[in-house]
C-alpha cells in the first residue's frame, strides 16, 4: 500500500518559498490570484458598508493602494500575491482600456434614461465639448506656469487634456452610491462620458504633437470633428444593426445579453484601433441607442438585463479601482527614482487638485447662464454639485500609463516625464476620490438635497398607517390560532410602523383608515402618470401592445411628468405621434411599390391602434388606483376629469379609423384575442405542472409548441387584406351592374393605391388624367369651384366616384381633393371610362346618375352632409330626374326640389344673369351661400320668388332631387 509523505504544502498564498526568488518565480496564473481576492474584498465592502454613506469604490481604492505600498515601498513582499499584483500593475495600458471601458460605459449609457438624456443633452454637450478644450487650457496653462518640469506648451497641455476630463467610472460608481436626483444624476454621468470620450480625441492630438508631428489650425479642427463625429456614428451603426439583430430574436435573454457584451468589445475596438477615433464616444453612442429600445424588453426580461450589466459592471469596477490604487501606489515609489525630494512632489499633487477643482468651477460658471437656459434648468447648488463631482479615475490613470510606456527618447518624451505623468495623475485619482467622493454626500445634506420633500414625507405617513392596517388584519387573523405566541415580542420586530402605531400594546389597532391626501395638483398628476406607466407595462406583458408601441407610451409618460404642473398632456404627445409624418408621403405616390406602401402605411395605422387601445386602458386602470388612494377629493376630480377628456380623444381617433379601414380595427382585436387565448393555454399548462399531472418530459415538449406560437404572432400578426380593385369595382352599386365585359376593361387599367392623410388626389384646375374610386376611407374638397364667400369643404367617404363629372362634360377638375384618412383609392384611367361611354346611352345615363352624386355634395355641402353616402345614394336614385332641354326652351323651377345644372348654360329671365354648369339653380330651401340660391335652409323665403324661370342658353342637363320628404 502507497504510503503519502508529510511535507511542506505545495501552495502557498502568501509566502513565495524565498523572497529572493518570488520574481522569478512567478507564475502567469498568480494574476487570477489577486482577481479573486480582489473581489473578495469587493464583496467584503459592500457587505460591511451597505447601511453607511461612504462609497465603496472610494474604500477600494485607499485598499488598493495600501496593497501597493505592501508590495513596491516595503521590505514585506506579499509572495504570490505580490506576484499577481506586479502582474496586474504592468498591464499594458491599451489592454487595461479595451478590457474595461466596454463595459463599464455601455452600463452607464444603457441605465440612464432616454427621456432624461434628451432634455439634458444640451447642457451635457456644453460641458463635454467646449467645457473639455477650456479646462485642458486652464490646467496646462497653471502646469506650464506653475510646475518647475521645464516641459514645453505641448507636453503641459498633454497633461492638462489627461486630467481634464472626469472619469466616468468614477462619477458613475460615485452617483449610484449617494442616490443623487435623477436629473443631476443624468447631467453629470452625461457628461462623464462625453467628456472623457472628447478628452481622449484631446489627448490623441497632443500626443501626437509631443512626438513631433505638426498639425495646422485647420487639421486640428479637422481631426478633432472627426474624431468625436465619426465615434458616434460607429457607435450609433453597431447600435442600429444590433438592434435588426435583435428583432427576430424571441424569448431568449441569453443572446440578448451576449449580443450586447459581444457588440461592446467590437465596436470599441473598431472605432479606436482601426478607426482612430474614440472607443469612449462610440461606446456611449451604442449605449444610448440600446437604452432607446430597452423598454421594449418584456419585464422578466428587462430585469434580467439590468441584474446582468449591474453584475458585470460591480466585477469590473472592483478590480479597476483596486488595480487604480496599486498602480497609484506603484508611482508614488517608483517617483523617488527620478525626485531627490519627493515631499516637493507631493506638494506639487496638492497643488495641482486646487488646480482641477479651480478649473472646473471656472469651466462650469462659464457656462452657468446656459445651463439654466436649457433641459431641466440648473440652480447653483446644483452647479456646486457638479463642481464638487469632477472625479478623476483609471482613464486618466491609463492614458499617463501610456505615456510612460512611450516615453524614454529625451528629445520627446523622457523617462523622468513618464514617470511624473503617472505619479500626478494617480495622485489627482487619489484626493479627488478620498476628498471630493468620500463629502459628497455630507455636501448633498448641508444642501437639503437628499431631504424627502413635504408631499414625500406624506406618502410615507400613508404608506405607513397602510402597512399598520394589514398589521392589524393580520392580528385578527391570528388571534383564533391556538399557538401560544407573544404579541410584543412580534411587534418588536415591525419597527417600521411603531411611531404610526395608535396602540402601545400589540395586537395593533388604528381607526385611521383615511385617504392620502395631498394639496399639491402637480404631485396627484405625477402619481397618476406612474400609475398609467405601469398599466403600460402590464399591458405589454400580457401581449396586447407591441414592442414597437411600448416605447411611445413610455415617452408620451415622460413628457407628460415634465408638464404636470400644466396639466395632463400625455395625449398631446401621443396625438402627434399618431400623425402620418411627412415622408410618408413619397409611400402614396405612384413611383413607389403598392406592396411597400401598404407595409409601412398598415404597420403605423395598426400601431397607431394599439396605442389608442392600451392608453384608453391605461388610463381607466389609473383612474380607479387614483380614487381608491385618494378618494373623490378636489384634486383627485380634477385629474380623473382630466383623464376623461383625453379618453374622449383617443375615442374619436379609433372611431375615424373604424369608419376610414374597418379592418385595422378588426385584425387589431385579433391580435390581442390571440394573444390571451395562447396566454391562457400557457397558464393551464403551468398548473397542469404544478399539479403533477405531466412529467418534465411532456411540459418541456408543449411548453415548445407553445412558445412557437406566440413565436408566430409575434412575427406574423393577423394581417389586414385590402381588396383588389376587381373586388371594389365589382361591389360598386354602379360600376357592379355593369356588364362583365365593362367590368374587365376598367379592372386592366386601374391602378390601387394606399394614400395617407393629407394627399392630393388631383388640383382644381388641372387636366383630367384618370377617375377616382373611393375603396376604403375619405377624402374631402378644397378650394370651391365658385366664386362665393364659404369655401366648399365636403366629405366623399367610401363608394364615391371623383372625376366622372369632368369626363362627361369635359372640363378640367373643378377643386381640390385631398384624402381625410388613410384611404384606399382605386385610379381608372381617362381611356378606359371614355371607351365605356361609347359602349351605348344606357351606360352613359348610369354614369351621368353616378356622378350627380358626387356633384350634389359639392354644390349644397350643407344640405348632404347629414346623410350618409348610402342614404345620398338612395335620394338620387329614387327622387331624382334628369332632363335634357335644347337652346332656347323656357325653365321654371320647382320649390319642392333641388335642380342640378349639370350641362349647357341658362340665363336667369329675372336678372339676365349667365349661369354655367355645374350650378344649383335656386328654390326655397337652399341657403344663400350657395350659388344663385335665394331662400335660406329653414324653408323661409329671403326673397319675394318661390320659383324662377330661366332661358336656355346652349343645350342643358338638369337633375331634379325632389327632398320633400328628406
Amino acid at each position: 500500500m502507497a504510503t503519502v509523505e508529510e511535507g511542506p504544502l505545495p501552495y502557498n498564498l502568501w509566502q513565495g518559498e524565498s523572497s529572493s526568488s518570488s520574481s522569478s518565480s512567478s507564475n502567469p496564473t498568480d494574476a487570477v490570484l489577486f482577481g479573486g481576492i480582489s473581489l473578495l474584498i469587493g464583496v467584503s465592502c459592500r457587505t460591511l458598508l451597505r447601511r453607511t454613506t461612504i462609497p465603496y469604490t472610494v474604500v477600494l481604492l485607499v485598499i488598493g493602494t495600501a496593497l501597493g505600498s505592501l508590495e513596491f515601498g516595503s521590505n514585506y513582499r506579499l509572495g504570490k500575491l505580490g506576484n499577481g499584483i506586479r502582474i496586474w500593475a504592468d498591464i499594458d495600458a491599451d489592454l487595461l482600456l479595451a478590457v474595461f471601458l466596454p463595459i463599464l460605459i455601455f452600463e452607464g449609457a444603457f441605465s440612464m434614461e432616454v427621456h432624461q438624456i434628451k432634455k439634458c443633452m444640451a447642457q451635457m454637450l456644453l460641458l463635454a465639448g467646449p467645457g473639455v478644450l477650456i479646462s485642458t487650457v486652464l490646467i496646462g496653462a497653471a502646469v506650464k506656469l506653475s510646475f518647475p518640469y521645464d516641459w514645453n506648451w505641448k507636453t503641459s497641455l498633454l497633461l492638462g487634456a489627461i486630467l481634464s476630463a472626469t472619469d466616468p467610472v468614477a462619477v458613475v460608481a460615485l452617483l449610484k452610491d449617494l442616490g443623487a436626483s435623477k436629473k443631476l444624476s443624468t447631467i453629470v454621468e452625461g457628461e462623464s462620458m462625453m467628456n472623457d470620450g472628447a478628452a481622449i480625441v484631446v489627448y490623441q492630438l497632443f500626443y501626437r504633437m509631443v512626438l513631433g508631428k505638426s498639425f495646422g489650425s485647420v487639421a486640428v479642427l479637422e481631426y478633432l470633428a472627426e474624431g468625436s463625429l465619426g465615434s458616434v456614428i460607429i457607435g450609433l451603426v453597431f447600435g442600429l444593426a444590433s438592434l435588426f439583430w435583435l428583432r427576430f430574436i424571441y424569448n431568449d435573454t441569453l443572446t440578448d445579453f451576449s449580443l450586447a457584451l459581444t457588440v461592446s468589445y467590437i465596436a470599441y475596438y473598431t472605432a479606436q484601433e482601426e478607426a482612430e477615433a474614440s472607443g469612449i464616444l462610440t461606446i456611449v453612442a451604442l449605449g444610448m441607442v440600446f437604452a432607446m429600445s430597452k423598454d421594449t424588453h418584456r419585464a422578466g426580461g428587462k430585469q434580467s438585463l439590468h441584474e446582468f450589466w449591474e453584475m458585470i459592471a460591480y466585477i469590473a469596477n472592483t478590480l479597476i479601482f483596486i488595480l487604480s490604487g496599486v498602480i497609484i501606489a506603484q508611482s508614488i515609489f517608483s517617483i523617488g527614482k527620478f525626485e531627490d525630494n519627493t515631499g516637493r512632489s507631493w506638494g506639487y499633487i496638492f497643488l495641482l487638485y486646487i488646480i482641477l477643482q479651480a478649473a472646473r468651477t471656472i469651466v462650469v460658471f462659464v457656462f452657468y447662464p446656459a445651463l439654466c437656459y436649457f433641459g431641466y434648468g440648473l440652480n447653483w447648488k446644483e452647479a456646486i454639485i457638479i463642481v464638487w463631482s469632477g472625479l478623476r479615475g483609471a482613464v486618466g490613470l491609463a492614458l499617463s500609463l501610456s505615456i510612460k510606456g512611450a516615453s524614454g527618447d529625451p528629445k520627446y518624451l523622457s523617462s523622468e516625464t513618464g514617470a511624473m505623468f503617472v505619479f500626478l495623475t494617480g495622485g489627482s485619482v487619489l484626493l479627488t476620490l478620498i476628498i471630493n467622493g468620500s463629502t459628497a454626500q455630507l455636501l448633498l445634506s448641508l444642501f437639503g438635497m437628499d431631504a424627502l420633500s413635504e408631499n414625500e414625507e406624506t406618502m410615507v405617513n400613508y404608506a405607513k398607517h397602510q402597512l399598520l392596517r394589514k398589521a392589524e388584519e393580520f392580528s385578527r387573523i391570528c388571534s383564533g390560532s391556538n399557538n401560544p405566541f407573544n404579541w410584543r415580542t412580534v411587534g418588536g420586530y415591525a419597527t417600521c410602523i411603531k411611531d404610526v402605531c395608535e396602540d402601545t400594546v400589540w395586537p395593533p389597532c388604528t381607526t385611521n383608515h383615511g385617504y392620502l391626501e395631498i394639496d399639491d395638483i402637480k404631485t396627484i398628476r405625477v402619481c397618476f402618470l406612474k400609475a398609467t406607466r405601469e398599466a403600460y407595462w402590464s399591458t405589454f406583458n400580457e401581449g396586447r401592445i407591441t414592442a414597437s408601441t411600448i416605447s411611445i407610451l413610455m415617452e408620451s409618460v415622460d413628457e407628460a411628468i415634465d408638464l404636470a404642473t400644466q396639466g395632463l398632456h400625455d395625449w398631446n404627445y401621443i396625438s402627434t405621434r399618431l400623425k402620418f409624418p411627412g415622408y410618408y408621403k413619397f409611400f402614396s405616390t405612384s413611383v413607389c411599390p403598392s406592396s411597400l406602401t401598404r407595409w409601412f402605411v398598415l404597420n403605423k395605422l395598426q400601431d397607431s391602434c394599439h396605442i389608442c387601445s392600451a392608453f384608453i386602458h391605461a388610463h381607466r386602470i389609473a383612474r380607479q388606483l387614483l380614487l381608491d388612494y385618494t378618494g373623490d377629493n378636489g384634486n383627485a376630480a380634477i385629474v380623473v376629469a382630466e383623464s376623461e377628456v383625453e379618453e374622449l380623444e383617443a375615442r374619436k381617433f379609433l372611431e375615424n379609423v373604424k369608419n376610414s379601414m374597418p379592418e385595422i380595427i378588426r385584425q387589431t382585436e385579433s391580435r390581442q384575442v390571440a394573444f390571451s387565448m395562447l396566454k391562457c393555454l400557457d397558464e393551464c399548462l403551468s398548473d397542469m405542472e404544478k399539479d403533477g399531472i405531466l412529467t418534465e418530459k411532456v411540459v418541456l415538449h408543449v411548453h415548445d409548441l407553445l412558445q412557437n406560437d406566440f413565436e408566430k404572432l409575434l412575427r406574423s400578426p393577423p394581417s389586414v387584406r385590402i381588396p383588389k380593385p376587381g373586388d371594389v369595382l365589382s361591389i360598386h352599386p354602379l360600376l357592379g351592374n355593369l356588364s362583365p365585359a365593362i367590368q374587365s376593361d376598367l379592372e386592366r387599367s386601374t391602378n390601387s393605391i394606399l394614400k395617407t392623410p393629407g394627399c392630393t388626389l388631383y388640383t382644381k384646375g388641372s387636366k383630367l388624367t384618370s377617375v377616382w374610386l373611393i375603396g376604403d376611407g375619405s377624402v374631402r374638397s378644397e378650394r370651391s369651384p365658385f366664386p362665393i364667400h364659404c369655401p366648399v369643404d365636403s366629405t366623399y367617404p367610401q363608394g364615391s366616384i371623383l372625376g366622372l363629372y369632368e369626363v362627361l362634360v369635359g372640363k378640367p377638375y373643378l377643386c381640390d381633393m385631398v384624402t381625410d384618412s388613410v384611404a384606399l383609392c382605386i385610379e381608372i384611367k381617362l381611356e378606359s371610362i371614355i371607351s365605356v361611354l361609347a359602349r351605348g346611352n344606357e351606360v352613359e345615363e348610369l354614369l351621368w346618375k353616378e356622378c350627380t352624386i358626387a356633384v350634389s355634395k359639392l354644390l349644397a355641402p350643407d344640405m348632404f352632409k347629414k346623410f350618409s353616402m348610402q342614404e345620398v345614394r338612395g335620394i338620387v336614385d329614387e327622387r331624382s330626374v334628369m332632363n335634357t332641354f335644347s337652346s332656347q326652351e323656357v325653365i321654371e323651377t320647382s320649390h319642392h326640389s333641388i335642380n342640378l345644372l349639370l350641362s349647357g348654360c341658362l340665363r336667369d329671365q329675372s336678372t339676365e344673369q349667365l349661369i354655367e354648369c355645374p350650378a344649383i339653380l335656386p328654390c326655397s330651401i337652399l341657403s344663400e351661400s350657395i350659388p344663385y340660391a335665394s331662400t335660406n335652409i329653414m324653408g323661409e323665403s329671403s326673397g319675394s320668388y318661390s320659383y324662377s324661370k330661366y332661358k336656355v342658353v346652349k343645350a342643358a342637363k338638369i337633375v331634379q332631387i325632389d327632398i320633400s320628404e328628406a
